[in-house]
């Protein structure tokens, strides 16, 4: 048996992609996860066990896995994917918001704070990253905290702003003096 090709598993990496973003399309995360949905999904991830390690275990890899498995409500196996994820590229954005996803849906939510907080100390200028911090200091009670970051998301990327209105994570501080400050206020 011959060793896979670059060619060929460049060509799974980007198939069972292409798989994960049509069964994410799919997925309503408040809802069980539809068939159609799950055969997708199944479907990348029995991809992605044809690669030949290294391949299988690096970060894109991993990453595609821990998607998929994010997407189905795996969440500890996610968990699982993803870490090896951060540990290998720090950087990668994904990763640090699938393990916030995965950490909070587990109930989890100081981790996903911890999660977060390490995924900013590699990029600490990511407003995505602030904003879900809010979003989680907001559930866990910690206004000040979860102000701080709105905050910051919000001056380095105003578009964060327009999504207040519709995001239920803001519920338990919306009528907080300090939150209706920062979504008033032009940074």
């Amino acid at each position: 048996m011959t060793a896979m090709s670059r060619q060929r598993r460049q060509a799974i990496l980007r198939e069972a992609c292409g798989y994960i973003e049509l069964g994410e399309l799919l997925v309503d995360h408040d809802q069980p996860v539809p068939a159609s949905a799950a055969r997708l999904l199944d479907r990348a991830l029995r991809l992605l066990a044809l690669l030949p390690e290294p391949t299988r275990s690096t970060a894109d890899a991993k990453l595609l896995e821990g998607e998929a498995l994010r997407a189905l409500g795996r969440w500890d196996a996610s968990l699982a994917a993803l870490t090896v994820v951060t540990e290998q590229d720090p950087k990668r954005l994904e990763a640090w918001l699938g393990m916030g996803w995965c950490l909070k849906r587990l109930g989890r939510l100081d981790a996903a704070i911890a999660a977060l907080k390490k995924g900013l100390e590699s990029s600490p200028r990511e407003p995505i990253l602030l904003y879900n911090l809010a979003c989680y200091h907001s559930l866990g009670g910690d206004v000040q905290a979860a102000i701080e970051h709105l905050t910051n998301a919000i001056s380095l990327d105003g578009r964060y702003r327009d999504l207040l209105v519709a995001e239920p994570d803001f519920d338990p501080i919306r009528k907080d003096p300090r939150f209706l400050a920062v979504t008033h206020i032009t940074v």
